[in-house]
């Protein structure tokens, strides 16, 4: 890299700018990265944090949380053909609700059965039993001022929970979940606004149904297994990882906008590469023809070329990943929907990589085509 190494310090002005630009679109990888990551986490951490290994729903071609119920027959099906393993009816809705001063608050509330795989482990607080009102309420609420013994109050049903435990973050659709009681979920559900007449029983019908049903299901039950026993209960179950996620309101649009951005940050790192080489292999044209009539092979050209481009990206990347990183840890501070995920930044700065060194190539390949005789004076 002689050659390459002489242009460095020669126009060190031209390499330092492009070196920049590199180095912020770098930064702006990172930080999608983990904006992308913090999404997601923001969407769908009550459901990352649920040991399932499936989900099933009412049968739909594109089902969603909350579009779906499912009643005993269903949940009762699954536990009797799922030969042992574990399945558990789950409650999902979305209320608002009025905190312990009158605040006005967005949940969702799941109904789990004390003591299931579906029941969260608390941070602070008591697990579900008693009272039987008790709920255990998501880190967000507690972070908006939320505390163990307030009473939260649902608007048009007024069913009052008191708040006995509080989990890790879960959230789903980016709103706070509250975990009940199965029964309390299904009296605030499907019980008439108010609750009953003073006396009188909740109908035993209420008590029958559900939103969808957990299930934790062995690596050895096929695709088909799983399908036959939905064709015969109404049901649809998708795999937790990505498929059930999908449900989740507004998931996939913001993991394909996100990506998206992504994507045009990396298509732009190759077309800016590409067009910086492009220009500066064309203005050495005459010095490129010099250095062949003295022996040089387009190989040897070509790889102290690429040797450039790779130390430029590679400079510019990893001080557009330290800067990314660096801030990132200030907006996480702040308790806005951010996170790194080591993999996904990995994935994102490689491809940035392989696409800007592709750019490059793509650009010094003219090399190849310079005459030597160039240098001998003929014109261009």
């Amino acid at each position: 890299m002689f050659i390459a190494i002489r242009d460095l310090g020669f126009a060190r002005g031209r390499f330092f700018l492009m070196g920049l630009v590199v180095a912020l679109i770098a930064f702006l990888t990172t930080l999608l990265s983990g904006l992308s990551a913090g999404l997601i986490k923001n969407n769908i951490s009550g459901l990352m944090q649920l040991p399932v290994t499936h989900i099933a729903f009412e049968y739909d071609d594109e089902p969603t949380y909350r579009g779906t119920m499912v009643d005993r027959a269903m949940w009762e099906g699954w536990a009797r053909k799922s030969r042992g393993r574990a399945q558990e009816p789950l409650g999902h809705t979305v209320f608002n609700a009025r905190g312990a001063d009158d605040d006005p608050l967005e949940l969702t509330l799941w109904g789990v059965r004390p003591g299931s795989f579906t029941e969260p482990k608390v941070t602070a607080g008591a697990q579900l039993g008693e009272p039987a009102n008790g709920v255990i309420v998501s880190k967000i609420l507690a972070d908006k001022g939320v505390k163990i013994g307030d009473t939260i109050t649902l608007d048009r049903v007024l069913t009052e929970f008191q708040v006995i435990g509080i989990t890790e973050e879960a959230n789903i659709g980016h709103i706070p979940i509250v975990y009940a009681m199965l029964p309390r979920w299904q009296e605030a559900t499907y019980g008439p606004p108010g609750g009953m007449p003073p006396g009188e029983a909740f109908p035993d019908v209420v008590y029958d149904f559900a939103s969808v049903i957990a299930l934790q299901i062995d690596d050895s039950v096929d695709e088909a297994t799983i399908k036959a026993i939905d064709d015969e209960l109404g049901t649809s179950t998708l795999e937790k990882v990505d498929r059930a996620y999908r449900a989740s309101t507004g998931y996939l649009e913001e993991v394909r906008s996100v990506g998206m951005i992504q994507y045009s940050l990396i298509l732009i790192a190759a077309v800016v590469i590409g067009a910086f080489f492009s220009i500066w292999t064309i203005q050495r044209t005459q010095e490129i023809g010099l250095v062949k009539a003295l022996g040089a092979t387009n190989g040897y050209l070509l790889r102290d070329s690429l040797g450039q481009a790779l130390l430029i990206l590679v400079t510019g990347t990893l001080i557009g990943l330290g800067a990314g990183l660096w801030i990132g840890q200030f907006i996480m501070k702040t308790g806005r929907p951010f996170m790194y995920v080591p993999g996904t930044v990995a994935t994102a700065i490689i491809a940035l990589l392989v696409a800007g060194l592709i750019g490059g190539a793509l650009a010094v390949r003219r090399i190849t085509a310079v005459d030597p005789m160039i240098a001998l004076g003929r014109d261009r």
